[in-house]
């Protein structure tokens, strides 16, 4: 009996040997797998952006304007200046875009509700 529960034994301790080999070099065999999809050099993600945008989206031209009139803001009221001037491109925004979002609406609504202005 005790020989047949050696044998057993050296027959588990063979296969949890073997196994725990097999589990450390099953990550070695995913190393030379398929290269991962940023790697390819068509793609968009890793292209640099062709043209004269900058990061913003804006043109260089575009990029100065805006700065030429933040500067101009800032001398005329330099508290208010910038607020001022995101006040009045806001509205030309409102006025451009007349459909009115989610968030919006909820907060009409609820001024309404409340009648809070």
């Amino acid at each position: 009996m005790q020989r047949f529960l050696g044998t057993i034994q050296q027959f588990f301790s063979a296969i949890l040997v073997f196994s725990l080999v097999f589990l450390l070099t099953l990550p070695g065999l995913f190393v030379f797998g398929n290269p991962s999809a940023l790697a390819v050099s068509q793609n968009p993600l890793t292209t640099p952006p062709s043209g004269d945008k900058t990061e913003l989206g804006m043109s260089q031209k575009e990029k100065q304007m805006a700065y030429e009139e933040a500067t101009q803001a800032l001398q005329e009221d330099p508290i208010r200046g910038v607020e001022k001037l995101y006040e009045e491109e806001y509205a030309e925004y409102k006025e451009s875009q007349p459909d009115q979002g989610l968030i919006e609406s909820a907060k009409e609504l609820v001024q309404d509700i409340t009648g809070k202005n």
